[in-house]
């Protein structure tokens, strides 16, 4: 499955999320961005099976932070849509935000808690490869 990182700049933090994200062989970030319009032509051009959207400490809700929004969906959109994971900060998870969650499609852990971020990731990948598109009507 290809990995799209959003949100996360340059630096010893995306490089421990790229190795945690990439400890399971199933899984390959093949880009990452911290501007939105770049992490959308990213998406638009690479087709990601998983978005992983790391959100600033304080969000209450996407439509808070500029581009945010945007890019959880677009990413949605794409055609097949790509699942999410949003990352929000350790303190806790915004009733706004959780309210975003889709059994198979979009889920939300706390930044720092590599077992539920794994967990995300194998679900949205199972299903993703348990849809057979010659059965779509």
């Amino acid at each position: 499955m290809t990995v799209l990182v959003v949100g996360v700049p340059e630096g010893e933090q995306l490089e421990l999320l790229r190795s945690g994200i990439q400890r399971n062989p199933h899984f390959r970030v093949v880009s990452h961005a911290d501007v939105p319009a770049v992490a959308l032509a990213h998406a638009r051009v690479l087709l990601p099976d998983i978005t992983v959207l790391s959100l600033p400490a304080g969000v209450d809700s996407l439509d808070t932070v500029p581009g945010v929004l945007d890019v959880f969906h677009g990413v949605r959109a794409l055609d097949p849509p790509s699942g999410v994971v949003l990352r929000t900060a350790a303190a806790g998870v915004p009733r706004a935000v959780s309210g975003l969650a889709v059994d198979g499609a979009v889920h939300i852990v706390r930044e720092g808690d590599s077992e539920a971020l794994m967990r995300a990731l194998r679900t949205i990948g199972l299903r993703r490869a348990s849809c057979d598109p010659d059965e779509m009507p």
